[in-house]
């Protein structure tokens, strides 16, 4: 038996049982030649690999970690699962853009891919309650009510990356939302120490799955880990927002010192 793979069993054990969460899994922060991302996102591909059946409805949210997740998956033969956008689309960079994150799974499970035909950011909160009316619209969000699953990562409000890969996230806006209490940021919602939902009138011009309708979604993994994210996992969970959590042990042990 590998002691420290038992070791990060009894610390999975530990911060699932101290918080809440459903189910977790952690991963060792150091010792292989590939990025911390990497190997958070290989776990969960694989997790990912065991949960999909061919009739399951994945929400997928933009990401690195859902990215390179959706890289390292391996080929499944799922033609009846669906891998569906949850957040409008961007002019991020590419790479992490929530329309190729949700392709790549689709095309590794050769399932469906559903791609929200609609931007992130509308320029007004009229012109998204418009937007929001149009058939297609109204037919991608009813198709989400129906998600069996959702995969998305976790940032903190003062990460560069949000900054860069959002594609319509400013300055201005993180630090309007730092201003209103925000610690942390997943698939489209802001969140403050205690996990509490912080809004600004940015809310009412982004486009993304409603709130309550992501709670709702009976199994939520998020993937992701590094001591700059510590603060926001710990508050994410607190908020509810994931119900499966894959993580590394340096991150893990630090969501955990407040519980000691």
């Amino acid at each position: 038996i590998d002691p420290q793979r038992m070791d990060l069993l009894r610390l999975a054990d530990e911060l699932r049982q101290r918080t809440g969460l459903a189910e977790c899994f952690v991963v060792p922060s150091e010792g292989a030649d590939e990025p911390l991302t990497t190997r958070i996102a290989r776990f969960g591909a694989r997790l990912l690999e065991q949960r999909l059946n061919d009739s399951s409805i994945l929400g997928v949210a933009w990401g690195r970690t859902v990215m390179a997740l959706s890289k390292v998956m391996s080929p499944l033969n799922l033609p009846g699962a669906t891998s569906a956008q949850i957040t409008g689309s961007s002019i991020a960079a590419y790479d992490f853009s929530p329309e190729l994150c949700t392709s790549n799974i689709a095309i590794k499970v050769s399932g469906r891919s559903v791609n929200l035909h609609a931007p992130g950011m509308v320029s007004s909160a009229r012109m998204k309650t418009l937007l929001m009316q149009e058939p297609i619209i109204e037919q991608h969000f009813k198709l989400l009510r129906t998600c069996t699953m959702t995969l998305f990562g976790v940032t903190h409000v003062g990460s560069e990356n949000l900054l860069k890969d959002s594609g319509f996230m400013s300055t201005q806006v993180l630090q309007d939302y730092k201003n209103h209490g925000a610690v942390g940021f997943v698939s489209g919602y802001f969140f403050d120490i205690e996990g509490r939902p912080v809004h600004t009138e940015v809310d009412d011009r982004h486009v993304v799955m409603p709130y309550k309708d992501f709670l709702n979604v009976p199994v939520r993994i998020c993937v992701g880990g590094g001591v700059d994210k510590v603060e926001a996992i710990r508050s994410m969970i607190k908020g509810g927002y994931a119900s499966v959590l894959v993580t590394d042990e340096e991150t893990a042990r630090g969501v955990l010192l407040p519980y000691d």
